[in-house]
């Protein structure tokens, strides 16, 4: 049987969303094993794209070849989404696969822009190279008005797989619901997966996961701990809240989670 026979969950959202959390709790599950950020070649931030992808045989061989390494029956990826890759990437990659499924994470926006603040390079254009800017439709005036042009992009990059393959592949988890209602949450989502809910997904944090290349690291990409909500931000800086107000509209359906 090739690799790609298996089912596919395949984990997105905007970056600092909370997407590697997600990918470890499902990761965690003994059937599963999720690769941490095997971005296959392709890095929208720098404008890179390997030459397999303009072939599905050569691409699918590339994958099979990842996957391989694998025993677990159900197997995954998790790439952040606009800046790494776009809704048409993700849908090449899991069309690689016999059967898949799509995990969309979503948090507020103005937490991950502070998120990204913090975790980012201060010269936010070491992130992106010169051809990354040039051809990436994002906000370049300043740091948070990228950040936030960049969520909005992941947004519709949901709804473009979410029309395009129904709802019945494709999921939404606002992260912070996951994180205030943690149990049911994931039960729900294995629920979605047709997988069967084991207790030992909730001590996710206890245990190794997949990097990568699929070999099982300890506290992966950034240290394991037990979910929580951080504290809400009464005031946030102007220059965020100007960027805020360019998605008024998308930012009012995620507040009543009709995205």
């Amino acid at each position: 049987m090739n690799s790609t026979d298996r089912p596919l969950i395949f984990i997105t959202g905007a970056p600092r969303s909370g997407t590697s959390m997600l990918a470890k709790v499902i990761d965690s599950h003994p059937d599963t094993a999720v690769l941490m950020e095997n971005i296959f070649g392709n890095r929208r931030r720098q404008w890179q794209r390997a030459d397999y992808w303009n072939s599905f045989e050569n691409l699918k061989r590339e994958a099979q070849k990842v996957y391989s390494r694998l025993k677990e029956p159900i197997v995954g990826n998790k790439v952040i989404t606009p800046d790494v890759w776009d809704a048409g990437d993700i849908l090449q990659f899991c069309r690689l696969f016999d059967s898949f499924k799509i995990l969309f994470l979503v948090r507020d926006p103005r937490a991950t822009a502070l998120s990204r603040l913090k975790r980012e390079p201060a010269d936010f254009f070491e992130v992106f190279s010169r051809e990354a800017r040039e051809n990436i439709l994002l906000d370049f005036r300043n740091r948070f008005h990228t950040y936030i042009s960049s969520w909005r992009q992941s947004v519709e990059n949901y709804w473009k797989l979410r029309d395009g393959l129904g709802e019945n592949k494709i999921k939404v988890v606002y992260y912070e619901d996951f994180c205030r209602d943690f149990e049911n949450q994931v039960r729900d989502i294995f629920s979605f997966l047709k997988i069967p809910f084991t207790d030992s997904v909730l001590k996710w944090y206890e245990m190794p996961h997949h990097n990568a290349e699929g070999q099982l690291v300890r506290d992966l990409k950034y240290p394991d701990a037990d979910v929580f909500l951080p504290t809400a931000i009464e005031q946030y800086p102007p220059e965020l809240e100007e960027a805020v107000n360019t998605i008024e509209w998308q930012y009012d359906l995620w507040e009543k989670r009709r995205l």
